[in-house]
């Protein structure tokens, strides 16, 4: 049986915007079929998942250092073909020139050393080949949990210090480049991918965005019952609430590529 508890929590709540920008990274790498990817910080394997459906004679290796989401990535039937390790990317577990192509989705902030996870990355592609990664537009504020933190920050402004200590850390895009030229990589391409997400109504939104295990739901334990009912309250009034109830918005993903 699938872990549910690790799988499903997530992609309830990250799936959604996962999977679209996955579909849209992977058509801008267009590469060819038949190769090996190596997807690093691949959690519960949502873009590996998207590598393989999308590049269906490929070959896919996911990493990540928490061995829960290991466990649900290998047990889920949707990854099936896909083979996944637990391990750091700072120090990848995989010989030089090992793969065609090396990715990354919404992890290189999470990295201490990120020129050091990317030289891994460049390590472990052979000459030639591909290192790519994503992360969401901070720069624009276009990430896809903003409305919530914006609530925050109007009714309990007073709780946004301790979410400045507390937050995911985030990377600037134009730090992209600059890691990937540190790196060594050459022939650096980046560009905007902007998808739109659509909830049934505001359930839909509410129940995973603050059931999550990530940022915001650690945060959203910590608030009182009447913050909780306020920053509800004022999503009703800032979220953009169609009149059939459902909520669509615009969120935007920063994309680069290097050649090894």
């Amino acid at each position: 049986m699938p872990d549910d508890s690790t799988y499903d929590r997530y992609d309830n709540f990250m799936g959604r915007w996962s999977r679209e920008v996955a579909k849209q990274f992977v058509e801008w790498i267009d590469a060819d079929e038949a190769l090996s990817w190596l997807d690093v910080g691949c959690g519960a394997g949502m873009l590996s998942q998207s590598v393989a459906e999308q590049s269906t004679s490929s070959k896919v290796t996911g990493i990540d250092p928490l061995e829960n989401s290991i466990v649900a990535a290998r047990q889920h039937p949707n990854n099936a073909g896909i083979v996944f390790e637990v391990g750091d990317a700072q120090d990848l577990p995989f010989d030089d020139d090992q793969f065609d192509i090396a990715i990354s989705g919404l992890m290189i902030k999470f990295i201490p050393d990120k020129v050091k996870a990317i030289r891994e990355m460049k390590r472990v592609v052979r000459p030639g080949g591909i290192v790519a990664l994503y992360d969401w537009d901070m720069d624009s504020n276009m990430n896809t949990t903003r409305h919530f933190w914006s609530a925050v920050s109007e009714v309990a402004p007073e709780r946004m210090e301790d979410r400045a200590t507390d937050r995911t850390p985030m990377t600037e895009t134009e730090s992209l480049a600059q890691f990937f030229e540190q790196s060594g990589l050459g022939n650096i391409e980046q560009r905007t991918i902007s998808f739109s997400t659509k909830f049934r109504d505001i359930d839909d939104y509410w129940e995973p965005i603050t059931n999550n295990v990530q940022n915001v739901g650690k945060f959203y334990d910590t608030l009182s019952e009447i913050q909780r009912a306020d920053v509800l309250q004022k999503l009703k009034e800032s979220l953009p609430i169609d009149s059939d109830g459902s909520i669509s918005f615009e969120s935007r993903a920063v994309a680069i590529k290097g050649v090894s």
